[in-house]
Parts: structure tokens; C-alpha cells; sequence
């Protein structure tokens, strides 16, 4: 079997190479815990990422109105993140602002990527992104590996 390459390799060269070892339903699973991680530590909630999980419970992938909706959702969350850097830079906003926008946007990313056609690089990333929305790698690790397990 070919090695995939991925993001997550980076962070964690052990859970990626277990998930190339994954069932697609596995590899589902993990993309959806991951997301539901991130969000649940953001606390990012609108109707955009309602549907979008809707659409993960319901095995909806691939490109689609839903994912480009969700794409120019994390763009907004991303220029809002730039935007609050840049005040940072200035002195005129703190880091914890700054930082808590650079989670959200990467708790939305985290589930654009769930919803990739492709389940591998739909759980890699999902991972990858959930990793940075949250800073807590091992209990996001320990999530997945519980779903893995299942």
C-alpha cells in the first residue's frame, strides 16, 4: 500500500498512519468526532455548521452548495482572524482575542475538511485543523482512538 501524505503526518505520524489502516466508515467517524471536537471547544455554532454536520450524519460529501457555503464562512472567519492580528500588532487588541478567532476559523476548517469527498484526507485534515482550533492534542487524539476503537 502507498503511503499518503498529509498534514497530520506532521503532528502525528502514528495516528496518520493508523487511519491509512482505517475502513472508510472508520475514517468517517474520526472526521466527525474531530469536528464535533473543535466546535464544542470554540463554541462556533450558526445555521452554516448545523448543516454541515447535518450533511456528515447523513453521509453528504464532496463539493456542493453546502461545502463552497462553508469555504466563504471559514474566509470570513479567517479575514476576521487576520484582521484582529493586525490590531494586535497595533496594540489595539489583545491576544486572546486574536487567538480565540484563529481557533474558530480553524474549528469551521476542520469541518469543510470532513466533508471532502476523499475519507482519508477528509480525516487527516479534519484532525490536522481540530489540533489547532483546540491546543489540546491528546484528549483530541484520545477522542479519536476511542472512535477508532469502536
Amino acid at each position: 500500500m502507498t503511503k499518503k501524505e498529509n498534514r497530520l503526518e506532521l503532528i502525528a505520524p502514528e495516528l496518520s498512519a493508523r487511519l491509512e489502516q482505517a475502513t472508510s466508515p472508520q475514517l468517517r467517524a474520526v472526521a466527525l468526532a474531530a469536528c464535533r471536537f473543535a466546535l464544542e471547544h470554540t463554541s462556533l455554532a450558526n445555521p452554516t455548521i448545523n448543516e454541515a454536520l447535518e450533511a456528515l450524519k447523513n453521509a453528504r460529501y464532496g463539493d456542493s452548495g453546502l461545502r463552497e457555503k462553508l469555504r466563504l464562512f471559514v474566509n470570513s472567519l479567517d479575514q476576521k482572524q487576520w484582521d484582529l492580528q493586525d490590531l494586535m500588532d497595533e496594540g489595539k487588541a489583545d491576544q486572546a482575542s486574536y487567538l480565540a478567532a484563529f481557533q474558530r476559523a480553524r474549528a469551521a476548517n476542520s469541518l469543510y475538511f470532513a466533508l471532502d469527498a476523499d475519507d482519508f484526507s477528509s480525516a487527516t485534515e479534519a484532525i490536522y485543523e481540530a489540533s489547532a482550533a483546540t491546543n489540546d492534542y491528546t484528549n483530541l487524539v484520545a477522542r479519536v482512538l476511542s472512535t477508532l476503537d469502536k
